[in-house]
């Protein structure tokens, strides 16, 4: 890691802004979206930036309370969203998503309750970091159906409901097609790349293929204090060099808010959106005494 982040330093004055990202809506009232991976982290902190903004959502994940390290069941999740919103803007809906029929199902219950689908986080993933060597076939067989087949499935059914919508959007949290190129994100976990970069080619192509949704990417530019960063990769001095989930789920909620089309086919950084805006940073700070140039560039989400 300090390699990586001796090499990845991070320069405030390198935020590129884009004009494309101011509001196009006020708020979010009457609209309705899915997010996957929803029930703890970034995913369940874009629920909560969403909610709060007033649209309707629908959390789903396959996790429950029986789950080792980590903190949260989508019912758990759903009683925190609840403190911010009344029930009647939030749903929640247990989801392997690779299974399409339970995907089918959220959907479902999805328009049954808010009557139409706006968009879609596309945040699922399962995370192994493991060198060629070292990955196993079952957690390459995990990394594929959850990252590759799950978002796939799951992008595509929501497109067949929004395709003659007059806009939406579709928001997939995976790496920038530009850093398919660093050698730094395939030596030391080249499966788990390889299945997140899957997920920014099906951003990029879909964007292509309906014009009337905006389909982007989002990703950190540091490591997000969220349950795997603590208790896989990094502990509490990692944490200590992170952002909050307040930073992506403040991004997200921009972005979505945005002129469908406008903002599309981009590649988002989470810091970059927020300075577009003129937003200050320093609040995502987990420790703000730290300088900017300490925080740990992300590869892993």
């Amino acid at each position: 890691m300090n390699s990586i982040k001796s090499k990845y330093v991070y320069v405030l004055k390198s935020i590129k802004k884009d004009k494309s990202i101011s509001p196009n809506l006020l708020s979010l009232s009457g609209k309705t979206f899915i997010i996957t991976g929803s029930s703890n982290g970034i995913g369940l902190n874009i629920a909560k930036k969403l909610l709060e903004n007033g649209a309707n959502i629908t959390i789903t994940d396959k996790k429950t309370n029986e789950d080792k390290n980590l903190d949260s069941s989508i019912y758990v999740a759903l009683n925190e969203l609840n403190k911010i919103r009344f029930s009647k803007k939030t749903l929640a809906v247990p989801c392997d998503i690779c299974k399409p029929n339970e995907i089918d199902n959220v959907i479902n219950e999805t328009l049954n309750k808010f009557g139409k689908l706006d968009g879609v986080i596309l945040n699922s993933t399962a995370l192994f970091l493991k060198n060629t060597l070292k990955q196993t076939d079952k957690e390459t067989d995990i990394m594929n159906r959850v990252n590759i087949n799950g978002t796939y499935y799951f992008g595509q059914r929501c497109l067949r409901k929004m395709r003659n919508n007059h806009s939406g959007h579709i928001l997939v949290i995976s790496p920038p097609i530009y850093m398919l190129y660093d050698d730094d994100w395939w030596t030391n976990h080249m499966y788990y790349s390889m299945s997140k970069f899957n997920m920014s080619l099906m951003a990029k192509f879909w964007n292509k293929e309906f014009h009337n949704i905006a389909v982007n990417t989002l990703w950190p530019r540091t490591t997000i204090s969220t349950t795997p960063i603590q208790n896989i990769i990094g502990g509490e001095e990692l944490i200590k060099i992170s952002r909050t989930t307040d930073i992506m789920g403040d991004a997200a909620a921009h972005i979505l808010a945005s002129d469908s089309y406008g903002c599309n086919g981009k590649n988002f950084i989470d810091d970059e959106v927020l300075s577009s805006l003129d937003l200050d940073l320093e609040k995502y700070k987990i420790n703000t005494n730290i300088d900017d140039r300490d925080l740990m560039p992300d590869f892993f989400c």
